[in-house]
């Protein structure tokens, strides 16, 4: 027994009565859990009803892209039709370009071939025969007579056309040269220096054509000039076509 039960345990069993078990730990308090604040819904800031106000100004503000984008690109012509209007418009004067008519004495004929028109003062190179596919290039350098057209003095056509308006950035002299062709009126003398002669010529027709109308190259059986040029100015919409007529069939400087 001294081997199984101490002194204590025989208390114990004598007495009745047990010792308790040891307390269990009390947990720790449970940590509070805070509160969670309501979420406040982002602000959707819906775009603007749709109103004339607002086509308005959205219209207003494309106008006025429009107009600095088109005289930026149309820079050369617009200043000429500007000069133009000032001084024949408003201040009724000639032209302040305007350049004088050649004289036979005043032309050498060795020097290049060169179209004249005094009333707008175009006073310019002129490049002969020139293929279809080669206009385009061929307009930055002088006006351009298209291939198998007339020749001055000759029966038939005389055809030839310029620039009214080309980009401002590109360098040329001619990108402009016909921006006041549609000046030209009835009566207004057209002067072509060409293989030692002058050859004049009056108009007769101002009309707008199609760029399909190919008519207005047609060569007859007269001695007649036509220039061409695309408009409205910064546009190749329509083409603006003068018919003139040659008034002096022979004029040779030679002698």
């Amino acid at each position: 027994m001294s081997n199984f039960l101490d002194e204590q345990d025989l208390k114990e069993l004598f007495s009745g009565t047990q010792t308790p078990p040891p307390a269990a730990p009390i947990p720790p308090p449970p940590t509070p859990i805070p509160e969670e604040k309501p979420k406040v819904p982002e602000k959707v800031y819906a775009p603007d009803k749709f109103t004339w106000h607002t086509a308005v100004k959205f219209f207003g503000l494309f106008v006025i892209i429009f107009i600095v984008s088109y005289l930026m690109v149309n820079y050369s012509a617009v200043t000429k039709k500007t000069r133009w209007a000032i001084d024949v418009n408003i201040l009724k004067k000639s032209y302040s370009k305007t350049v004088p008519s050649p004289a036979p004495n005043q032309f050498n004929p060795a020097s290049q071939a060169r179209l004249i028109v005094p009333k707008i003062g175009v006073d310019t190179l002129i490049i002969w025969n020139v293929e279809d596919e080669q206009i385009k290039d061929k307009l930055l350098e002088g006006i351009v007579h298209s291939k198998d057209t007339a020749l001055p003095g000759q029966m038939g056509n005389v055809f030839l056309t310029g620039h009214s308006s080309y980009y401002a950035w590109v360098n040329s002299n001619y990108k402009s040269v016909f921006a006041l062709l549609d000046k030209l009126e009835t009566d207004d003398k057209i002067y072509i220096q060409y293989s030692s002669s002058v050859f004049t010529y009056v108009v007769y027709e101002k009309k707008v054509v199609k760029p399909t109308d190919t008519s207005v190259m047609d060569q007859g059986y007269d001695y007649n000039l036509t220039l061409m040029t695309c408009v409205p100015i910064g546009t190749n919409l329509n083409r603006l076509i003068i018919k003139a007529k040659q008034i002096n069939l022979s004029s040779s400087l030679s002698g």
